[in-house]
């Protein structure tokens, strides 16, 4: 009789034992909140990870997140700002309802190195300045990449946004029509792709247009001759027509043709006189 009760304790211990495997084992499901310490206003965007998996997510703007996970998890609670936290999640006994669960950080405070504030100095001692200044590489394998790159990196960026350029840029003749026809009808019969090709040049046209503005101008002619007003304009009429400028033009070059046709003007004018 006694090794029967001894029989039927161990069996009752043992299906004990694997019921609270089950439960320990089993996914649950549960939501929370992430909160400052002292405010109690949500954080946002805090990031919530389990450090059994390394798997996690990040909190909503109200600092609330939902999560799987598995009774006795402990999750890593981290937000920029606040010290992070590993939280040991309590026993849920009723997993169809858990509870909500609200977490707390602390501020954190961030020792920062001493920083020399000076002024730069007017725009022009800015400009100056940063155009002599070196940018010196500190990863010596970066340099050598570089180097090394350097012969094959000739192609120009594309300045036109990818939205607006055509699926096959330049003219397609007879031999794209040969071998790629599919390419050349879309090319020739598309109203987006001689949209995209109008769009691309204006953009280009735009952008030359830019550059040789930036190095032949009003202003830079009135420095360069001290011309003004009606005079200024007279001497752009005269020369505007000589003076060659690309977007390639070195500022030089430009600068070397307005005073070589302002010594003109002049002669000119006196010879008017």
């Amino acid at each position: 009789m006694k090794a029967f009760i001894v029989s039927i304790l161990f069996l009752l211990a043992l299906n004990t034992a694997q019921s609270s495997n089950i439960e320990t084992d089993s996914i649950i499901s549960i939501s929370g909140q992430v909160l400052h310490s002292e405010s109690l206003t949500p954080i946002p965007l805090a990031t919530i990870t389990i450090k059994r998996t390394r798997k996690g997510i990040i909190c909503d703007s109200l600092g609330i997140f939902h999560l799987q996970i598995k009774q006795y998890d402990i999750l890593r609670i981290s937000a920029l700002g606040y010290k992070n936290i590993d939280w040991e999640v309590p026993f849920v006994f009723n997993p169809d309802s858990p509870p909500f669960f609200q977490i707390k950080l602390e501020d954190i405070s961030y020792l920062l190195d001493e920083v020399d504030i000076y002024a730069l100095g007017t725009w022009d001692e800015f400009k100056e300045d940063f155009i002599k200044s070196e940018l010196i590489e500190k990863n010596p394998i970066n340099k050598s990449i570089t180097k090394q790159l350097a012969p094959y990196n000739t192609k120009k960026p594309n300045i036109v946004p990818p939205q607006y350029r055509a699926n096959r840029e330049g003219k397609m003749g007879v031999l794209s029509a040969i071998f790629a026809p599919t390419d050349f009808l879309y090319s020739k019969l598309s109203k987006s792709e001689k949209s995209k090709r109008k769009i691309s040049k204006i953009i280009r046209n735009e952008s030359k247009a830019k550059k040789i503005s930036s190095k032949f101008n009003a202003d830079i002619i009135a420095d360069a001759t001290g011309l003004e007003g009606d005079e200024l304009v007279k001497f752009m009429e005269y020369a505007g027509s000589h003076i060659k400028v690309t977007p390639n033009s070195s500022e030089y070059f430009v600068m070397k043709q307005i005073l070589f046709w302002f010594n003109k003007y002049k002669e000119e004018s006196i010879t008017e006189e």
